[in-house]
């Protein structure tokens, strides 16, 4: 069975808890996939993937990251070539408004059809929506860096980012969130979407 690559987030900031990290510990193992919780940090976070890429040769990648402001998961259509964020990472380091990568694209497309990956969520009954920009700090900085690894290995390997909302239980300022059993039925439905893509 061809691997499937999937990688979540550490917490970061205020989020005390990602549901990308639970997601990961809960797949693990899984048949046919490989999971990784990688570092909230600007270079790491690349040098990372890149790794995995090299050792494990997915057949296909899902990258989540968490969107704390939203309720529905999003399908990143677009990672730029640009860290824009006062935010800083896990290290304290701090990208705003330069490039992630001189020399490369402005932008790279998502590797999956877009339509492929929301109806695959929608049938599982999740709220899902579709984003050209998957914001300024380190989870559009690993998407394009995924999508650039790929590229210049001259690899086919289709790369998607998935961003997910916070679990209700931690939407301390505001209600709303979605529930881990209905996020990682989701994502289950997208591992096989996205086998059916590339069987």
């Amino acid at each position: 069975m061809a691997k499937i690559l999937l990688t979540g987030f550490q917490p970061f900031g205020s989020n005390a808890v990602n549901p990308t990290m639970l997601l990961m510990e809960r797949l693990a193992g899984a048949e046919g996939v490989v999971t990784a919780t990688l570092p909230v940090e600007y270079g790491t976070s690349g040098d990372a993937f890149e790794d995995l890429l090299d050792k494990h040769e997915p057949a296909a990648v899902l990258c989540f990251g968490l969107a704390a402001k939203t309720d529905v998961v999003l399908v990143e259509r677009v990672a730029w070539n640009r860290d824009e964020t006062e935010q800083a990472d896990n290290t304290g380091l701090v990208r705003q408004g330069v490039a992630i990568l001189e020399d490369a694209p402005p932008s790279y497309p998502c590797g999956f059809p877009a339509p492929v990956l929301v109806g695959a969520l929608e049938a599982a009954g999740v709220p899902v929506g579709v984003s050209d920009d998957a914001g300024g700090y380190v989870c559009n900085h690993l998407y394009f860096r995924a999508l650039h690894a790929v590229a210049m290995r001259g690899l086919d390997t289709p790369v998607a980012f998935i961003h997910v909302p916070p679990l209700p239980e931690h939407c301390t300022d505001r209600t709303g969130g979605l529930a881990f059993e209905r996020l990682e039925a989701g994502v289950r439905a997208l591992i096989e979407a996205v086998r059916a893509t590339i069987a």
